[in-house]
């Protein structure tokens, strides 16, 4: 299963929203998106997830749910839908592997499967759309050397060569791949294993097996206080493999719901929306969830986005919200013109066309001495000279003066504009 990698501590957090401007650190660099990924990707794929190529789906998925299991009453593979979550990753291995697949046939969802299962898609046409693709493999980056032992079948070329042969058999159905902290941090290479060629050209070419995917990185609740916490972290797992991945490939933010180490904190509703619009506003082009959930006490439990009200009504209408904006975070980004705060907290921004509509989606990011963010009034350079935006679900506008929007922010706070 995959697990928590990185930042935990919300430590701090009057010392973090009581700093002054001058006490912040020299402004960043003001982040833009790259230009990023086509809808029309998913058309390749005629049994895939969009076979359409159809910019009103934007990709929600949870993480290794069965949907034969039963919480508050409902089958999993029938309350997950309800929530916004369309799609699971994954069923497991193992002598109940046929009850998942009875479930998921009952309940008519939608998985993953495991690549090893692809001849029993290919023979079972009558529920050939409960299958839109393959996992091919969980972490292979850090399980490829696993303490002393070594795993010739996690290497990356091993990885790729597993892929291209579920590609071959069935060219209808996309390969995802989740990866750890190993691909999907900034400073991934420290601890990586075994190097089949060089750490740089290991990642591309473990990337170049999925067709689809993403990384683990947990940087709300990481038990390991001197690694960095906050929404930023996410952010950064996309720009990173962004590297790797080149800018054309889908993308998912992994975010937890839960408590997903046996030490570390549970994430709460406000860090969980700010590490989804995080990584949304770095250019994921879809969102998968972790709903494990490890104790110490060696308890756990595996479907927390439905255990916890309070992550099941905010899981809900951030689903929702990125359902009605999917036709414009599927729209191809504007370059050009960025955003920058009154007090150097970085701004992630992204803009985007419909039509004759424009959009621009901003988020204040915190940094590694701000790890909660901070509130800023900020300024978002866009395409237009004058006139008024509306601002999204927040029942106001703002003027447009000098090609210039002026706003105020909380931490971590998105303000989504059309004009």
């Amino acid at each position: 299963m995959a697990r928590a990698r990185v930042v935990l501590a919300v430590l701090g957090l009057v010392a973090a929203t009581a700093c002054t401007a001058e006490a912040v650190q020299p402004e960043p660099k003001p982040r833009e998106v790259a230009v990023g990924p086509s809808v029309d990707y998913y058309k390749k794929w005629v049994n895939g997830p969009n076979p359409t190529g159809d910019p009103n789906v934007f990709p929600i998925t949870v993480w290794m749910q069965d949907p034969s299991g039963i919480e508050n009453g409902e089958k999993l593979g029938k309350a997950y839908p309800k929530i916004g979550i369309d799609t699971g990753i994954g069923l497991w291995e193992d002598e109940w592997w046929y009850l998942r697949q009875e479930g998921l046939y009952e309940t008519d969802w939608h998985v993953y499967v495991d690549g090893t299962r692809v001849d029993t898609v290919l023979a079972d046409t009558a529920h050939a759309r409960n299958y839109v693709g393959y996992l091919i493999a969980d972490e292979p980056d850090m399980n490829k050397v696993y303490g002393d032992v070594f795993n010739p079948d996690m290497q990356p070329s091993a990885i790729l060569k597993a892929s291209d042969a579920v590609r071959a058999k069935d060219p209808s159905r996309p390969t995802y791949i989740n990866f750890s902290p190993w691909m999907g941090t900034p400073t991934g290479e420290i601890g990586y294993g075994y190097i089949e060629k060089s750490y740089e050209e290991d990642m591309r070419t473990y990337c170049s097996a999925a067709d689809i995917a993403s990384a683990d990185y947990y940087g709300w609740t990481h038990p390991d206080r001197n690694h960095t916490v906050g929404a930023y972290s996410y952010g950064q797992v996309i720009d990173t493999m962004r590297k790797w991945c080149g800018p054309d490939k889908p993308l998912y933010g992994f975010v937890e719901t839960g408590h997903p180490h046996d030490r570390g904190e549970i994430i709460d509703p406000d860090q969980l929306e700010s590490a989804v619009w995080n990584t949304i506003l770095h250019g994921a082009t879809g969102i998968n969830y972790f709903a494990h959930s490890f104790y110490t006490d060696g308890t756990g439990e595996y479907s927390s986005v439905l255990t916890r009200p309070e992550i099941t009504a905010r899981v809900t209408a951030v689903n929702a919200r990125l359902k009605s904006l999917a036709p414009v975070l599927n729209a191809p980004n504007v370059l050009g013109m960025t955003a920058k705060s009154d007090n150097g907290i970085p701004v992630s921004v992204l803009h985007k066309q419909v039509g004759d509509a424009r959009w621009v989606l901003a988020q204040t990011d915190g940094t590694k001495e701000h790890r909660l963010s901070l509130a800023a009034r900020v300024t978002v350079d866009v395409p237009v000279s004058s006139g008024t935006a509306t601002v999204v679900d927040e029942n106001r506008t703002v003027p447009i003066v000098d090609g210039k929007i002026v706003d105020d922010f909380g931490p971590y706070q998105v303000h989504v504009y059309r004009f």
